[in-house]
Order: C-alpha cells, then structure tokens, then sequence
C-alpha cells in the first residue's frame, strides 16, 4: 500500500517539477515579462505598466524600424524598453522636431502631437528633439524613447548590437485599462 502511496507521491512532485521548469523556461525564453519603470515611453506606453515581451524570433529579419524593443543597457546595468529609429548603416538626423534617415524625412506617427506639444510648454523648450547627426554602425540599432525631453537612449549610451536586444513587440497586460499591442 505505502509503495503505491510513494509512487503517486514521487509522481505528483515530478509532474510540479516539470510544470515549474516549463514556467521558467516560457519566461526565459519565449515571453519576457517586463514592468515600465518611467516615462521615456510616454505617451506610448505609461510608467509601471506590465507587459509581456517576445522574446523568440529576435532576429536582423524581425527587428523593423519603429518596432518597439527590450534591450540590457550594459551602461545602465538594466532592461531598458525603446523604439528603433535607426538600423544598421543608417544616418539618423533630427532638425527642428524632425526625423531625417538618410536624408530622407520620416513621418513619426507614433508620438501623439498633443503630447509632444503640452511636453514643450511643460519643460519650456522650443524642440521636442534636439538637433543631432549620427551615424549607425553596422550591426547596430540606434533607439529612442518617444518622450525625448525625459528618455536616456542611444543618444546617450550609444547604439546597440542584435545580442543586446533581448525581446521584441509584445502585449500590455496591465493596468487591464491600456491593454495594447505593442507593435
């Protein structure tokens, strides 16, 4: 009787293994939980905001320019989530509030004019951006918060490489109030 006892035991503790270990394994691998911390993504994403991050697929062929990114700051010494304005090989030019790759002007859809405007009374400048030419190194991702005035970036730490991106596109889950794609 207790052999069986033990068997169902040694059973039941191997399928809770299993379970954890499969739970890790999602976390680490496939979906990156990430928590905002600050409002360098405003008004895009708000701070302490939830969201699961993908990590599978990062690749030179999935990561787009304007796509959302968690990357690991070495200088910071921390996940950092920004936007990818420049890809390997680009020139990234902002003149007067307006992006320039390559020469080319860049509509950015993505930062909510209101935002950027009350952003430029409230801190009482006249550039949402500062003016600046770079170049993007090869196998490099210059990325950007999308609330320029309050985000530390590839302005300040420079671009990024493919390795130290670690995840890519993803969903808010919480607050349930701004569940969002995050594109």
């Amino acid at each position: 009787m207790m052999d069986k006892q033990k068997k169902k035991w040694i059973a039941s503790l191997l399928e809770m293994l299993g379970v954890i270990v499969l739970t890790v394994a999602i976390f680490k691998f496939v979906v990156i939980p990430v928590r905002i911390d600050g409002i360098s993504m405003e008004n895009t994403l708000h701070d302490q905001s939830v969201a699961m991050i993908n990590a599978i697929g990062v690749s030179e062929e999935n990561i787009h320019r304007f796509d959302i990114v968690v990357l690991y700051s070495d200088k910071l010494d921390e996940k950092i989530i920004k936007r990818v304005i420049g890809m390997p090989g680009d020139t990234v030019e902002f003149k007067q509030d307006e992006l320039y790759i390559n020469g080319e002007k860049m509509n950015q859809d993505f930062l909510d004019s209101d935002f950027v405007e009350q952003s430029k009374i409230t801190y009482n400048v006249s550039q949402f951006t500062d003016d600046f030419k770079v170049k993007v190194d090869e196998g490099k991702y210059f990325v950007m918060g999308d609330n320029r005035l309050r985000s530390t970036d590839s302005r300040e730490l420079g671009a990024f490489t493919l390795d130290d991106i670690i995840g890519v596109k993803g969903l808010v889950i919480y607050p349930f109030s701004d569940i969002q794609w995050i594109d």
